[in-house]
Order: C-alpha cells, then structure tokens, then sequence
C-alpha cells in the first residue's frame, strides 16, 4: 500500500476543484477520500475569505491547514484560527476611493477576518456576494469603511473594465501591495508580498514540510506563483493557457468533470 503521509494536494476552489455552479462534484470528493485513506493531505488555496471558504469546510472535511485570500492569511482548521496573516497597507484606502471616482460603475468589497462590508454594488458585485457570503455582508458607505485590518479589496466589474481598473491602478503607482486578476471579473488588492505561492512556501516552512511532495492545482493568474512554488503542478482542462504551461499535468476534465479527481489519480502512478 503506497504511503503519502508526506504528500500535500493544494488546490485552488473556483475553476478547479468547484464546478461551474459552485458545487462540488462527488467524483472529486471520493478521490479526496482515498487519498486520505493511504495517508494524504488535502488541502485548498483559495482567494475567497474564510467567511466564504467555509461554506464548504464540512464537506471537504478540512482539516489541514489552508491558504486564503489568495495568499494573505494561512488559515488552520484544526485550530479554527489564522496562524499566519497580513493586512493591506492602509495608504491604499485612498487608493481605493480613486478607483471608485473615475469608475462609477465598478463594485467593490473590502474583507476583514470577520466582516465583509461593500461600499458600492453592481450586477458583478452582486453575483459574488451570492456564491461567496449568502447575504453574510453589510452594505456601508465607503467613508464608514475601517482603514486597516483589510484582509483584502475585491473590485468586481465587466470584462472590458477590469482591465481598465488595472491600468489605472498601476499609473497611481502604490507599490505598497499586490494586485492580481482573479477571474475575468474580479479585480484584487492584497497585502504586500502576499500572494498563494509565497503563503505555500510559509505553509511549508511553519507545518516544517521541508521533505514533503507537494502538488498544486489552479487554473488562473492568482494561482500561478503557487504552481511554481510546489513540487509537482496540475491544470485542469478549462485553465488559462499561462497556467496550462506551467502545469506538469493538464487534465482531460474541467473543473465541473472531476479535474481534481484525474490529477490525483495521475499523482498515483507518479509517486
């Protein structure tokens, strides 16, 4: 019987391991459960807020401890406490209210550990909140808005704007924290030096997983550094063609076919 007490599977949730409507798929749950049953560790890295990953804690059946905020905290599940988090620097605060001046339309959220409170919503901002917190947020003015304890500022806006909001951004030139495209319509800023590949390496150096194998699993530009940072990196089939060559592996399946399930099974013949 093979032995992966010293192997972690890291994924990514949206577009990897959570099918298109935001479940998960069994086929994927019942490879998760074999691989713990030759002593693997299953784990997620995830942009979401710990207000919104742990919707699905129970049915993973978590308990390792996990990345959140696409980098910003390493969040323990035994513990049910952060044991490693970052904040945005507060100079972005006005940052943030210039984004919101020149784009009118844009939506926007700001994370704290315990609170998601959204200044402005649109159809895009709306449409996260419904996957992500099941009414567990509070619309507020922006001015009403803490300056720090930010676990991170999601802007959610169309395909066309994103891109905008980014170049525009980067002219204001705060070098102050990190920016990353998190889907198509989602737009994030992030706690300097944070990202899910840098939280994966502090991952490994607080559990003292120097000599373990570690795979990861993602499909956008957020999990990019991630992949780079793990022994062994796994694409499923509806990735960014940036992600899929940086994959050691693409599945045959997207995320709503059992992506997750394939690339475990191809860790089995490998390992």
């Amino acid at each position: 019987m093979k032995d992966y007490s010293k192997v972690l599977f890291i994924t990514d949730m949206d577009g990897t391991l959570l099918t298109s409507d935001k479940k998960l798929n069994p086929k994927d749950l019942e490879a998760i459960a074999e691989f713990r049953a030759y002593g693997g560790h299953f784990a997620i890295a995830t942009g979401r807020a710990v207000q919104s990953a742990a919707q699905y804690f129970d049915e993973l059946k978590l308990d390792e401890p996990i990345i959140l905020c696409n980098g910003g905290g390493i969040y323990d599940c035994k513990q049910h406490k952060f044991v490693w988090q970052r904040f945005v620097d507060t100079s972005l605060y006005d940052t943030v209210s210039d984004v919101f001046d020149k784009f009118p339309d844009i939506g926007g959220e700001v994370c704290f550990s315990d609170d998601i409170l959204v200044p402005r919503m649109n159809e895009m901002e709306r449409y996260h909140l419904n996957i992500s917190y099941f009414g567990k947020y509070k619309e507020v003015d922006y001015t009403d808005i803490p300056k720090d304890g930010w676990c991170k500022m999601l802007f959610a806006g169309n395909e066309d704007e994103i891109p905008r909001i980014a170049e525009y951004i980067s002219k204001l030139g705060n070098d102050k924290a990190e920016y990353v495209r998190s889907s198509k319509i989602f737009y994030e800023i992030l706690p300097k030096n944070c990202t899910k590949g840098k939280a994966l390496k502090k991952l490994r150096e607080i559990y003292q997983m120097e000599n373990w194998t570690i795979a990861a699993c993602g499909d956008f530009d957020n999990d990019l550094e991630m992949m780079q940072a793990a022994d062994i990196g796994f694409a499923p089939y509806n990735a960014q063609e940036i992600i899929k060559a940086e994959a050691d592996y693409v599945t045959k399946a997207d995320c709503s076919n059992g992506a997750v399930a394939e690339a475990l099974e191809y860790m089995k013949k490998i390992l």
